[in-house]
């Protein structure tokens, strides 16, 4: 068998690399409030279909909230509302 001593001696730092980003991925938080571009990306749409539904189909109140002149999306509230929609 023929080892690379060189990559050997990189084991314990990839390790440790490979520990790290474990962290990371365990302690990551979603997130739940997304803004009109955040809405946009998770939903496919652009911007202007977000602005068009939150006129025609989406509540205040129930699936977006204006906070300090932001509206902020309610992530849990688009993803009952994405499996309950007919269109």
């Amino acid at each position: 068998m023929n080892l690379n001593i060189e990559a050997v001696n990189q084991i314990p730092q990839i390790l440790e690399i490979v520990k790290i980003l474990s962290e990371k991925i365990e302690n990551k938080v979603e997130k739940r409030w997304l803004n009109v571009a955040e809405t946009a990306y998770y939903l496919g749409y652009s911007k202007d279909h977000i602005h068009k539904l939150k006129t025609d189909h989406l509540v205040e109140g129930k699936h977006y909230h204006k906070k300090a002149g932001r509206v902020l999306f309610d992530k849990l509230e688009l993803d009952k509302w994405v499996i309950s929609s007919k269109n």
